[in-house]
Order: structure tokens, then sequence, then C-alpha cells
């Protein structure tokens, strides 16, 4: 359910023990192919989705959209917070979640940047609600167990723009797509146990603007990309999260639904 299309009494009719859910994403260039909010777009298709897989039974936050996009900005048309902006904003959600009763919240990440300071966000919450359980984690690393084997490219295929976010984008919105203007791109890393992609990263990493990572704004093989693969994507996707969520609380599947 949605906390924002909830009354006020339709939510505090809510069992505490709900798992309260914070979308995190990002608005910033994704080529020349893709709309800036495909991070936006994705992240709510995927809530979207989890939210009827779970028969209703979770509590979905409003997305912070704007997220930790330093590294695009010399691509025009992205946003960006800093990282103490974004972690004030998170941590006074949380807080404000956690003064209506509610003890468990999960921040599903849609945007790679935001990765780092959401590991800083994990230890602060934890340390300051110790009656608070948080879980961290984004929707491509979740899912990458089961999607990875989707992918036809390999590595360099499913970075930024790449063969599996074009795709979901297809099955999403086509019409704001434009395949037309869709090129791969990518430099691989210098070392290859460095190399890293939607799924994850590699045993070390050093700060790159994205300019300096692909020269058109896209880290992978859009020229790969399907909507059926891209329905294909989202469905893994949702299973391994709602999956993740009733492993780490197994008393969800327990709670009434009020849908």
């Amino acid at each position: 359910m949605y906390w924002m299309q909830l009354r006020r009494g339709q939510l505090d009719a809510f069992d505490r023990r709900t798992p309260v859910i914070l979308p995190t994403a990002a608005v910033e260039q994704h080529g020349e192919h893709l709309p800036l909010g495909t991070d936006c777009m994705i992240t709510g298709a995927v809530i979207d989705r989890l939210d009827q897989a779970m028969d209703r039974k979770i509590l979905v936050m409003p997305t912070v959209q704007v997220g930790c996009s330093e590294h695009h900005m010399v691509f025009p048309g992205s946003l960006t917070l800093t990282h103490e902006t974004y972690r004030r904003t998170v941590m006074e959600y949380v807080d404000s979640v956690r003064r209506h009763g509610f003890r468990r919240v999960m921040i599903l990440n849609g945007h790679g940047g935001n990765e780092a300071i959401n590991a800083v966000l994990n230890q602060q919450i934890g340390q300051q609600y110790e009656d608070l359980e948080c879980l961290v984690g984004g929707w491509a690393p979740i899912g990458a167990p089961q999607t990875r084997a989707i992918s036809e490219g390999g590595h360099l295929s499913c970075g930024h723009a790449g063969e599996f976010e074009t795709s979901i984008m297809l099955a999403l919105a086509e019409e704001l797509c434009d395949m037309s203007l869709a090129e791969d791109g990518g430099i691989p890393t210098r070392v290859e146990s460095m190399r890293y992609d939607l799924f994850g990263g590699g045993v070390a990493s050093s700060y790159q603007p994205f300019h300096e990572l692909s020269h058109n704004g896209v880290y992978g093989k859009p020229s790969l990309a399907s909507a059926e693969k891209g329905h294909r994507i989202l469905s893994v996707t949702v299973e391994s999260i709602q999956e993740l969520i009733e492993s780490f609380w197994d008393d969800v599947k327990d709670l009434p639904s009020l849908a």
C-alpha cells in the first residue's frame, strides 16, 4: 500500500510490524536514448509489482527521487544532491516512520550513486535507533543471482543505460525511448578484478566521473535490449526481493492484508 494514498486512520490501522519500503532513485542522463527519469521509473515499477506480489502487506513511502549524481553532472539534465543532503533526507524519512511506531524499514535503491551513502546510512540508522531494523539493498544486486543469466552480453553489457535498463524501459514506456539514438558504450577498467556492472562491484574501487568511463553516457549494450527481456527481468527481480523480505522478517506473510 502507498503511504500517500492512505487516510490517517487507514495508515494507523497497519500492524507496526509491517515493512516500510523507502525507494531511492535518481534523475540523471541515461545516454541519448532513455529519459532522465529512468531510475525513478524502473524503481517505481519494481515497487508497484512488489506491492501486488506481497498482497499489499508493505507500506511504500514517497520515493527519494533525486539522489547522488555528481558523477553525471557533465551531461545535460542530471540533477544531484550532496551526500549530506541525501543522508539527512533519508534519516529524517526514517525518523518520521519510527515516530509513528513502525520498526521495520527497507531502503530499496535504484541508483548506483546512492550505494556508498546508503551503506553509511545503514550503520547510522542501526546505531541511532536500536529498536528499529533497517534492511538496505538495491533492486539490481538483489535480483542479480537470478537475472544475470538473462543477459546476453556479459560484462560491460549491463552497466548504465545498457542491456537491462533499456530492456526494462522498453517494457514500461517504449514511447519515451528512442532506440534510433541508442549506442553501446563504456571503457573497461584498467584492472580486471576491479570491473563492475549493474550486478555488483569489483575487489576495489576508485572514483571517476562518468564522462571518463563512457564517451556517450552509456556503460553497456542497449543494442541487446528488448521489451520481452525487460518483463522477465522485472518478474524475476520482484520474486527475489519478496523472498528476501519474507526471509528477513519471517512473520510478514502472516500479517493481515488491509487492501
